[in-house]
């Protein structure tokens, strides 16, 4: 994971693996208006899991430095705050991996907020039915957001959506594959996301190719908060059947 930052301004840089079976990722939004945030909360409480933490309250701490994180290095994970089933996020030998069981998904959270700056992922998404992964800004409630996320029952497709004041404003998600909108299986390798925030502008990189631009319009709600990485992985199936049903026996 990497921070790289000048004033108020940081970049976060992170590995995940995943596999059918043992997934990793990362968690997120729903294509009929409820956030990453929501929809983690929603899919967390649905379960009989007493391992979670509140996202509703933080103290704000800001970072105006850079950080790499090599997730190969014993005790990346420290660097972190995990929300619900810790035990479902855990080191490999080159990277972080996310599981996703019938108790619990999980929620990595970097502890340090950024007003300006770029956060970057370099993933491989979570493939199956039901199972819903994400990279994520967040700031507090009501929460600014934006994110990136892949709905395991379609690797081929990659979507971009944000929040404002915690209420949807584009109404649809945009989607996207790789560089020259080639499709191919996302979930067979991995692939550089970012999130890129200045004053006026929210930009979305996919392999380092710019697949979308939001600019500052006056009058029209702005997502100007969303200050805080998440990642995360979690079952969509009670979402109205857009994420599909996960089968625990794969």
């Amino acid at each position: 994971m990497k921070f790289t930052a000048n004033s108020v301004a940081a970049t976060l840089v992170v590995s995940a693996i995943g596999t059918a079976a043992s997934v990793a990722d990362l968690s997120g939004g729903h294509l009929l208006g409820v956030s990453g945030l929501q929809g983690m909360r929603d899919a967390q409480s649905a379960n009989s899991t007493k391992s979670v933490r509140s996202l509703a309250t933080r103290d704000t701490q800001y970072t105006c430095t850079s950080a790499f994180i090599d997730f190969s290095q014993p005790g990346a994970l420290s660097k972190f705050n995990v929300a619900w089933c810790p035990q479902n996020t855990y080191q490999t030998g080159s990277s972080v991996a996310m599981r996703l069981t019938p108790e619990c998904g999980t929620t990595m959270i970097y502890p340090w907020d950024f007003k300006y700056g770029k956060m970057e992922a370099r993933v491989r998404m979570a493939a199956g039915s039901g199972v819903v992964s994400t990279i994520l800004l967040a700031g507090p409630e009501p929460a600014d957001e934006l994110d990136v996320e892949w709905v395991g029952k379609d690797t081929w497709t990659v979507q971009t959506m944000y929040f404002a004041k915690g209420q949807r404003v584009d109404p649809n998600a945009w989607y996207f594959h790789t560089p020259g909108n080639t499709p191919q299986d996302m979930s067979a390798t991995y692939h550089n996301y970012a999130i890129e925030v200045t004053e006026n502008t929210i930009k979305w990189w996919i392999d380092d190719w710019l697949v979308r631009t939001l600019d500052r319009v006056n009058g029209v709600p702005f997502p100007s908060g969303a200050s805080r990485a998440r990642m995360g992985v979690w079952d969509g199936s009670q979402q109205g059947g857009w994420a599909g049903t996960v089968d625990w026996s794969k």
